[in-house]
């Protein structure tokens, strides 16, 4: 060893309190603590900086892995340091035989909480939401005005929608590195978040509950990190609920970029060569993944509104589809009869207009398409004029 990295290793030893002196160390300064998640790369671990005392995330796989994606995701969280909602890379490295990321920790999923919401409801008030909304101090345009006159569709809801299945599935890429904490229930400056349902005066639409509020609120943010991620030049290509955590202050952040891509070579867009194999999670892929197209920005659009639909009515209607014995249709097949079979109106029954008229402008991009981001938070947040 130099004599100057002599001197770094003896300053670094001092700065460590003495009580982690003789623990393994990642990087002279982080330790294990417990163990969060697995997957088929290998496992998660909530973590310390023994030096500043941050809760963080350890992510490993085994050097000799078949598939080895952590350098891969380095690389990607590397190009994409900085960018507002995407989790902080703070070290990679190879030690003990094992391929390490080390990154920020959160609190929770946004699946966790959105059921913490939703768990609230039965404890609410409901009270009546005038009809009549004053499109002068609104500000709208007549685009925008429009999709305030269609918010609803005639059509019931269940003000408790089921939790549903929160099992992933497909990738096997990585897990979400929650610490699954007791969570407190949710709370908010908002009048939405407040344990209030609001509910339209005509009988015949549906009951605006605090999730789906907050599920619009935080379908903004979902968007708005997903056009930085594209801004980059990269598709994230497993959009599920696991992979949006949250922070203490409820601050959304994107993660599990193990699977993630360029989309752009140079100042052109890769080619659809047509013939790709299903990757990312299957019930939350578009019907173009399905079809063998290569991943593209309007793929990471539509699974982020599979996932917003799933997460307010508790499931879709593919979810739970098995291959019969005797019968030789996979269940991928199957799922992507049943996706291509059900149109927007009978996936979107009984929720706010909103999300299907978002899931139909995401199905309407062709395939180099650059989302229109700004059109996509404008819908929302004119929906959110409403009830805020």
């Amino acid at each position: 060893m130099s004599e100057e990295n002599t001197t770094i290793a003896a300053a670094t030893e001092n700065t460590i309190p003495e009580k982690y002196r003789h623990r393994t160390l990642i990087n002279q300064k982080y330790i294990f603590e417990k163990k969060i998640g697995a997957g088929s790369f290998g496992c998660v671990y909530r973590g310390k900086n023994v030096i500043s005392g941050d809760q963080v995330a350890i992510k490993y796989e085994a050097t000799e892995a078949k598939i080895p994606t952590l350098l891969w995701e380095s690389k990607i969280l590397n190009h994409l340091s900085g960018k507002q909602g995407v989790v902080k890379l703070r070290y990679y490295g190879t030690e003990s035989n094992k391929n390490i990321i080390v990154m920020d920790l959160f609190s929770h999923t946004l699946c966790e909480e959105i059921k913490i919401i939703k768990s609230c409801v039965a404890n609410t008030s409901i009270i009546t939401k005038p009809e009549n909304v004053d499109k002068s101090t609104t500000g709208s345009s007549p685009d925008e005005a429009e999709i305030e006159t269609v918010l609803y569709k005639k059509d019931s809801m269940m003000a408790h929608a089921s939790s549903g299945d929160d099992g992933s599935e497909g990738s096997g890429a990585g897990v979400s590195q929650t610490i699954h904490p007791t969570v407190q229930s949710h709370s908010s400056s908002s009048s939405s978040s407040s344990g209030i349902s609001y509910v339209n005066s005509s009988p015949d639409l549906p009951i605006v509950t605090p999730h789906i509020i907050e599920m619009v609120k935080y379908l903004i943010s979902m968007i708005e990190i997903i056009s930085r991620v594209h801004e980059a030049g990269i598709v994230h290509r497993d959009i599920k609920p696991e992979n949006f955590m949250l922070t203490v202050d409820k601050r959304l952040h994107i993660i599990d970029f193990g699977l993630s891509r360029f989309y752009m070579k140079g100042d052109k867009h890769v080619v659809n060569t047509c013939d790709k194999s299903i990757v990312g999670t299957m019930r939350y892929i578009s019907t173009h993944i399905h079809d063998g197209n290569v991943y593209s920005r309007r793929d990471d659009i539509i699974s982020i509104m599979y996932v917003a639909i799933y997460l307010i009515k508790g499931s879709l209607p593919w979810i739970g589809i098995v291959s019969q014995k005797g019968i030789l249709t996979s269940k991928e097949d199957l799922v992507y009869a049943k996706k291509a079979s059900i149109s927007t109106t009978e996936l979107c029954d009984g929720i706010p207009y909103l999300f299907q008229k978002l899931l139909d402008y995401s199905y309407s991009l062709d395939f180099e398409d650059k989302p229109d981001y700004s059109y996509m938070t404008r819908q929302c947040k004119n929906y959110l004029k409403l009830y805020i």
